[in-house]
């Protein structure tokens, strides 16, 4: 029994030796966890990194490529342009089979662009669009051709001149027998005014019986007679003021009916120009396919003269030459706003592995205030080094290669993506 006491008392004070934690370890212990943490605040300040907003991305040039289309259907009449070559802006490339002749149908137009409306005095030669082969310009061209006749006779044949030149003479030979009237008349006032002396002295005479009555009424017909001539001689100045008048207002209704014709003949002729314009450019837009940029031609397909086209067939590319790359990039409204110009963006492009030929580096250039109508946010990426790698390798361009871009965006602290955490957490409770 003693012996088992003396086991079970051993067994208690082991137990409280092995129990019983000695000062020291607790106190490094302590000191040991307390810099632990320490620490870990310390490299949480100092490590940093960023997030990366990852997309899909096109590379493409700031002129983007023109396709050209067939606007309509038909054989193909004439091809100008061999696949590979350099055009540029307004170059026809080739022409569909139509009633026209794309000769005269230039021609007249290089005629009518040569015509300056604002002067009067343009001129168009009549004489070498009568034989041209126009198709179905032909309706707007004769309107045209009418309407510039028309002009040209009022203003090469002026039919209003002859009423002005005759108004003009009328107006003079009016104006000097009106002079002569007026003189005329100053004459025959005073002739009036001796008469009157006359005719008193002779009263005078006849009142002391000096003459006979006889003789003093011969002197009072004579002087009614001067009267009355000074009469005649108002009233026809009268009526050569009202005639001058009446011819005044006849000038001013030739004048007012000249510039009227004038103007309404300069404008049928002016909408007459304007409609053949607008004709030449839909025969254009239906039976020419032209470049509207420069840069080089790429066939979509063999293309040969006589070949059956259908409207809305792609015929050509034109890839502008000498170019600056970007890239276009639709980014998700998620982490779309840590998105900033200046960011950096590593691009690995799908027909280029990175592991082999590396990354394009560039750079968010801008993108669109407001998403489009799939809530993506539209950024252009613009490429400072064009297309040479991290591997330093001038990567070949291709017309909207595809492929990844990871925009980086700041860099956040480690703790301070910890206290976001925590400070989400206290927000939710």
């Amino acid at each position: 029994m003693s012996k088992l006491d003396d086991i079970e008392l051993r067994s208690e004070e082991v137990q409280d030796i092995l129990t019983a934690m000695p000062h020291w370890m607790v106190r490094w212990g302590n000191i040991l966890l307390l810099i632990i943490i320490v620490l870990l605040f310390v490299f949480s300040w100092f490590i940093r990194y960023p997030d990366i907003v990852q997309t899909e991305i096109i590379i493409t040039t700031q002129i983007p490529p023109e396709k050209l289309v067939a606007n309509s259907t038909g054989k193909i009449a004439h091809i100008f342009i061999s696949d590979k070559g350099v055009v540029t802006p307004h170059t026809p490339l080739a022409i569909i089979e139509n009633p026209a002749n794309y000769k005269d149908v230039y021609a007249l137009k290089n005629l009518i662009e040569t015509l300056d409306i604002n002067n009067l005095d343009f001129n168009f030669p009549i004489e070498e669009a009568s034989v041209l082969q126009l198709g179905g310009i032909e309706s707007a061209y004769a309107n045209f051709e009418k309407s510039y006749l028309e002009f040209s006779i009022n203003k090469n044949l002026k039919p209003y001149l002859i009423d002005k030149q005759a108004q003009n003479f009328e107006q003079i030979q009016e104006e000097s027998r009106l002079q002569l009237l007026l003189e005329q008349k100053e004459i025959a006032s005073k002739e009036l005014t001796y008469k009157r002396t006359e005719l008193e002295r002779h009263k005078k005479l006849f009142d002391k019986g000096v003459i006979p009555a006889q003789e003093w009424e011969s002197k009072n017909v004579e002087y009614l007679q001067q009267e009355k001539n000074i009469n005649s001689l108002t009233s026809q100045i009268t009526n050569i003021r009202s005639s001058l008048n009446d011819l005044n207002k006849s000038k001013k209704t030739t004048l007012l009916s000249e510039s009227k014709d004038d103007l309404i003949l300069k404008r049928n002729v002016i909408l007459a120009i304007n409609q053949l314009k607008k004709s030449i450019l839909d025969w254009e837009l239906a039976y020419v396919i032209q470049a509207s940029i420069e840069g080089k031609v790429t066939f979509l397909q063999i293309w040969k003269e006589n070949q059956n086209i259908t409207a809305g067939d792609n015929v050509f590319v034109i890839i502008p030459e000498n170019n600056n790359f970007i890239g276009k990039v639709k980014a998700t409204a998620l982490n779309s706003g840590k998105i900033k110009v200046g960011q950096r963006v590593n691009i690995r492009l799908a027909n280029y592995p990175d592991r082999e030929f590396g990354i394009v580096q560039g750079e968010v250039k801008s993108f669109s205030l407001i998403p489009d109508k799939e809530n993506n946010l539209l950024i252009d990426i613009d490429l400072p080094k064009g297309l040479k790698s991290s591997y330093n390798k001038e990567l070949l361009f291709q017309q909207e290669m595809s492929g990844t871009a990871d925009i980086i965006t700041d860099d956040l602290r480690l703790i301070e993506r910890l206290l976001y955490q925590f400070r989400d957490l206290f927000k939710r409770d």
